[in-house]
């Protein structure tokens, strides 16, 4: 199966301040290997039950920079979309993720200035709690890129 396209290539003049998308999502014990893999983090807080269930959460948790990659989804995807550079995040981790939970997490513009849009990121649990925030700096694509690709070559980029 083909990786799936972005639906979306904003430039920074489409940008509106509160321009707003939402990813839901839920994080398994395969992403968690996954991203285990990738980063080198084994701790146990994130695989042994036994040794997870003594410590302050009560139970494994999922890395919290796996929520923080849900914005890379949402910036190269859906807003701004295609050709859009992520330039800077800060993030603050406010509570644990837990595994096989549903998540959403939330980008919205804040600013948009002469070559990048600044993007709030939040990520909630199903009562509406923040468990991570931050703000994102974007660098959507330029006009003169987009304009100056032929419609067929954009349509084939984009879903």
């Amino acid at each position: 199966m083909p990786n799936p396209k972005p639906r979306a290539c904003k430039t920074l003049n489409e940008i509106k301040v509160g321009d707003e998308f939402r990813q839901p999502y839920t994080i398994t014990d395969a992403d968690v290997q996954k991203f285990a893999e990738i980063s080198g983090d084994f701790n146990p807080a994130h695989f042994d039950d036994a040794y997870a269930k003594n410590t302050v959460f009560k139970g494994r948790i999922a890395h919290g920079m796996i929520s923080v990659a849900k914005f890379s989804g949402i910036f190269g995807m859906d807003l701004p979309g295609l050709g859009a550079i992520w330039g800077a995040q800060s993030v603050k981790f406010l509570a644990p993720v837990k595994l096989n939970e549903p998540y959403v997490a939330i980008a919205r513009a804040k600013e948009v200035a002469d070559k990048f849009a600044i993007f709030e990121c939040w990520a909630e649990d199903a009562t509406g709690k923040r468990v991570l925030e931050g703000e994102g700096t974007l660098y959507p694509i330029p006009a003169k890129v987009r304009d100056g690709m032929p419609p067929a070559a954009l349509q084939a980029l984009l879903a």
